[in-house]
């Protein structure tokens, strides 16, 4: 709210919306509701989805599971320029999305990751979790070596798909 311009007032309605609205709400709805401009509207949006970010928290203390996907659409349906751009095969063209969650709370965290190597997963679950947590996972030799965490996974091959949901 600092060297802002619009009150006190716009800003605590705004949040109000941003934090109550389930699935996030545009910045043209925000515009006619507040009765600001829409380039206000980006501004104030901006700095309140900011200040949602709850990266300061200590991580999951367990257990947690880990995984990662792949998010974007069929290649069928999208336009023929953007099909031409992709070539290959699998993940071409999609977005790697790799989240943790705690078994406890039922708490997830999930974040958009550059890759699925080993380094950028084990990075993933290690800022997201405290050390010693019991970490589940797929069998990706990526998750392997966790030498600071109680690392169990599951065999999806013989259709495993949980283990110890006792916890």
């Amino acid at each position: 709210m600092e060297y802002s311009k619009l009150g006190f007032q716009i800003w605590v309605i705004a949040i109000f919306l941003i934090a109550t609205n389930l699935k996030g709400i545009s910045s043209m709805k925000l515009h006619r509701d507040l009765g600001i401009t829409q380039k206000s509207v980006c501004f104030l949006a901006h700095r309140i989805r900011e200040s949602f970010d709850f990266s300061w928290l200590p991580g999951f203390d367990g257990p947690i599971e880990a995984d990662e996907t792949f998010v974007g659409g069929k290649r069928k349906n999208m336009f023929h320029d953007k099909r031409k751009e992709q070539t290959g095969r699998g993940p071409v063209g999609k977005v790697i999305v790799a989240g943790v969650k705690d078994r406890k709370t039922g708490q997830v965290s999930a974040r958009v990751v550059k890759g699925t190597d080993a380094a950028t997963l084990k990075g993933f679950v290690r800022y997201h979790a405290e050390p010693g947590t019991t970490v589940y996972t797929d069998e990706a030799l990526d998750y392997q070596g966790m030498t600071d965490m109680d690392y169990q996974t599951v065999n999806h091959g013989v259709g495993e798909y949980v283990d110890d949901m006792g916890s």
